[in-house]
């Protein structure tokens, strides 16, 4: 059995062995007033659905859709309460959209048999214009509103509280900054200010007796960890189990600190990450399960039907900083163009042949990285690599010509949650290939489509996230 965490408000672990008799005094002593005794027997678990994000999609009717599979499951978990992690509708839409969507995604949470509440997300609040700490709060005005005429408290302020069989939650607030992130662009606004402090400082005091008190919030607001190191100073002292987050659309497990489960969940209809399931590709739900001020189980549902297990954050680390990698393909097309001349593929109308070459990849991570690239063409088979090689040097293993290992750290200059760049010495390619035409040869508007595969052997296994770039063929006078 996990310790039980002292509280200043709680009996110590000792104090729980004694008669109940005897930790009812204890109890009258120690809170000044009169108090029931909380015995193993009394201390009901309590069942708790977690719902993720929807938006940060392009389709939200089909995030809605995934939305809806994950009530029909909950529905059946024998639950207690389900809590929605925030990013219900997206706020860059007009007013009148915004209040469409935000029917149509609690008209589905209506259907489970259980209460439910939400957290806002950045895509509830945030407005279409982005500027950090932005000013304008038309959006939040009208969430407050929206959700404010199901939970009157979240219309005075986008944080609030409530009871349910003897333990308490607390809903908070990521933006009292708008336009803030804990890992990207200016993350010391990413934080709990004065006012929302004072709320739970005094929210917590009022509840301190609660069997168990369970935390959520959209951002995972302890990435930055010295905006959250009050909060969190303040959250031990009393019988806090959990504090729970989405807004990275993949789950991760934070571990205990100070005996608080720290978890984030994944999507429930948004974009997830291109890879393995467990590096983050898959939507899911989430059964949290609490007895006193413990979490007892963390059950993941995910949508495929299939097997899922929580990821531990040192894993996820990595895979964020693999997928920021995988972004800085951006200027892939300008940076290899090919031009078909005479049948051949030319790097200009006249010019030298057509040459592939990726600068981008290096190993963003403390272990070995593997490196696959996989060549094709739409239509398919009018193009080969010619001569397919990873630079000298640059691998600790080449597997095969479109295969190698790179060691940790290989080519990069800075990694971290939002940021991979590589080193500014390392001006020769990771690798190049010429083209040869086939089937015929390419005609003007054939994609080249290189799918670049990167690997890692993580705690939780083997771990991997992909991304397919492309350049278009085009044709010469």
């Amino acid at each position: 059995m996990l310790e039980r965490r002292s509280h200043p408000h709680l009996p110590s672990p000792i104090v729980l062995r004694w008669s109940s008799l005897v930790l009812a005094l204890l109890l009258l002593a120690s809170l000044g007033g009169p108090a029931i005794a909380q015995t193993a027997a009394d201390d009901h678990p309590i069942r708790i659905g977690i719902v993720g994000d929807q938006t940060f999609s392009t389709d939200i009717q089909a995030s809605y859709g995934v939305l809806q599979q994950g009530v029909t499951y909950l529905s059946g978990q024998n639950l207690d309460v389900v809590l929605h992690v925030g990013d219900l509708v997206e706020s860059s839409l007009s007013p009148a959209q915004v209040t469409a969507l935000f029917n149509q995604a609690t008209g589905i949470l209506d259907q489970l048999p259980v209460p439910w509440f939400l957290t806002a997300g950045d895509h509830d609040v945030n407005p279409p214009a982005f500027q950090q700490d932005s000013p304008d709060r038309s959006r939040e005005q009208l969430f407050q509103q929206l959700y404010g005429a199901r939970v009157p408290a979240f219309a005075v302020h986008p944080y609030y509280s409530f009871d349910l069989n003897g333990y308490h939650f607390i809903s908070l607030y990521s933006f009292g900054a708008l336009d803030s992130d804990s890992r990207f662009g200016n993350i010391f606004l990413s934080q709990v200010y004065d006012d929302q402090f004072a709320f739970l400082k005094n929210d917590l005091n009022h509840h301190q007796n609660a069997r168990g008190i369970i935390v959520w919030v959209h951002q995972p607001l302890w990435y930055h960890v010295s905006g959250w190191q009050r909060v969190h100073e303040l959250l031990r002292q009393y019988p806090v189990a959990a504090v729970i987050s989405g807004h990275f659309h993949y789950n991760q497990d934070g571990g205990e600190v100070d005996g608080i489960r720290y978890l984030t969940v994944g999507a429930t209809g948004g974009f997830t990450k291109v890879g393995s399931r467990q590096a983050g590709d898959v939507n899911h739900v989430s059964v949290v399960t609490v007895s006193g001020d413990k979490v007892t189980n963390v059950q993941l549902k995910a949508l495929d039907n299939q097997p899922l297990s929580l990821t531990p954050r040192v894993d996820m680390d990595r895979i964020q900083a693999m997928d920021v990698q995988l972004g800085n393909f951006f200027d892939f097309a300008s940076a290899n163009p090919v031009f078909v001349q005479g049948g051949q593929l030319l790097a200009s109308c006249g010019g030298p042949p057509a040459k592939i070459q990726i600068y981008q990849i290096g190993d963003p991570t403390d272990l070995p990285l593997d490196v696959k690239i996989a060549f094709s063409t739409s239509p398919t088979g009018k193009a080969t690599l010619s001569s397919p090689a990873f630079g000298a040097g640059q691998c600790s293993q080449v597997v095969s010509p479109t295969e190698c290992v790179l060691p940790r750290t290989a080519r990069t200059f800075i990694s971290n949650y939002s940021s991979v760049d590589i080193n500014e010495f390392f001006e020769d390619a990771l690798w190049t290939s010429g083209l040869a035409p086939s089937g015929g040869g390419p005609q003007p508007g054939t994609l080249l489509n290189f799918k670049v595969t990167t690997t890692i052997n993580g705690k939780s296994g083997t771990l991997f996230l992909n991304t397919t770039v492309s350049t278009t063929v085009q044709g010469c006078p």
